[in-house]
């Protein structure tokens, strides 16, 4: 019962860190998109190198509060961000822009993230 109750709230403060890290990434990548008019590919690299940083520290401090591998979460992220990039230029090459095409491969990499996180990087 106690562990059950530990892992809802660890689940919850990863969700939070998640939220806080994707709405980070997706600010960004939205911010740079409508002023800079960039190519979606390049607006959503730089959204995640700074959703990187919230993301990194909130699961250290917050969500885990255990150090972790700092590689492995970095090689989880860069991962996640070429898995990104690839279906960014999928759903663009087939016509799909904007806010759709960025939004879409964000929410599948960040529920793989989860996984990962959870049972490699910060176990």
């Amino acid at each position: 019962m106690m562990i059950e109750r530990i892992l809802s709230f660890q689940a919850a403060r990863f969700i939070i860190v998640g939220i806080a890290a994707t709405l980070t990434d997706l600010g960004v990548s939205t911010l740079l998109l409508k002023i800079f008019g960039w190519h979606e590919m390049l607006c959503a690299a730089i959204g995640f190198a700074v959703a990187f940083w919230v993301s990194y520290f909130g699961h250290r401090f917050f969500t885990f509060h255990t150090f972790g591998n700092p590689f492995k979460f970095f090689l989880l992220a860069v991962s996640m961000l070429s898995l990104r990039e690839v279906m960014i230029y999928g759903l663009t090459a087939v016509g799909v822009r904007g806010f759709v095409a960025l939004f879409i491969p964000l929410c599948v990499v960040t529920m793989i993230t989860f996984v990962i996180s959870k049972y490699k990087v910060f176990k």
